[in-house]
């Protein structure tokens, strides 16, 4: 079975725990540690191939198991097809949203980054990231039509998911002050649900506020309001 990761030590670590064996139970080889071409987009991330040893604790103790692995490596193959496919898709949208970008793409556990390098990051970003969080929405949609498997599909240019989260972490502390200092809720704007957790995430210590989601998807915003009023100092 092949599994793939940031660095081949990843790689292994994820396969391991998939597997549900030690590294003394499997035969490791590192098929690549890392290249240009992965997808035919860009950077390849570490992969390695793990094939589980015979057991010879009895005479018939290898046939059901090599069934057993022999499903799973077709799931695998499976899988590696669908982010295939994924990739292709995302390299047409772009292209014919006339932009010229190349793809890096990070396989993990559960978690799936198509990384984009261009020229046209601002084309791609879109106001407050909505291009990029749109065409995401979209990469989700495509992988769970294909897999039953929960991953999470994340849209990446410039390190731009990176600076958002620092941005949105600044803001949930201003309107938290701003909350408090006003003695009145503050709503921000709709924003979805991976940057709304950002900010329940970053007030979730700030036992002078708290916070909670309301409205309808894609309208859906943050609600932060004073956990004690100044006039009677209860909830």
């Amino acid at each position: 079975m092949k599994f793939w990761g940031k660095t081949t030590q990843d790689a292994i670590r994820s396969g391991l725990e998939e597997l549900h064996k030690t590294k003394a139970q499997v035969e490791v080889k590192v098929i690549s540690e890392g290249r240009k071409g992965f997808l035919g987009f860009g950077k390849k991330p570490a992969e390695v191939e793990l094939v589980v040893k015979e057991e010879t604790t009895h005479k018939n103790a290898g046939r059901p198991h090599a069934k057993k692995v022999a499903v799973a490596k077709q799931k695998v193959e499976d899988w590696e097809k669908y982010l295939h496919e994924l990739g292709y898709y995302l390299a047409d949208v772009t292209q014919k949203m006339g932009i010229k970008t190349t793809i890096d793409v990070v396989v993990e556990k559960r978690v799936v980054t198509y990384n984009f390098e261009t020229k046209q990051e601002g084309s791609l970003i879109g106001r407050h990231g909505k291009t990029l969080n749109a065409l995401q929405l979209l990469a989700q949609d495509f992988l769970d039509k294909k897999s039953k498997r929960k991953i999470q599909v994340i849209l990446d240019v410039a390190d731009y998911r990176a600076r958002r989260k620092e941005t949105l972490q600044f803001l949930a502390r201003k309107v938290a002050r701003d909350a408090i200092q006003q003695d009145q809720r503050q709503r921000l704007d709709p924003m979805p649900s991976f940057e709304r957790k950002i900010i329940h995430a970053a007030l979730v210590r700030n036992t002078e506020v708290k916070t909670y989601s309301s409205g309808n998807e894609p309208r859906r915003f943050v609600v932060v309001e004073p956990a004690y009023t100044k006039n009677t100092g209860k909830n």
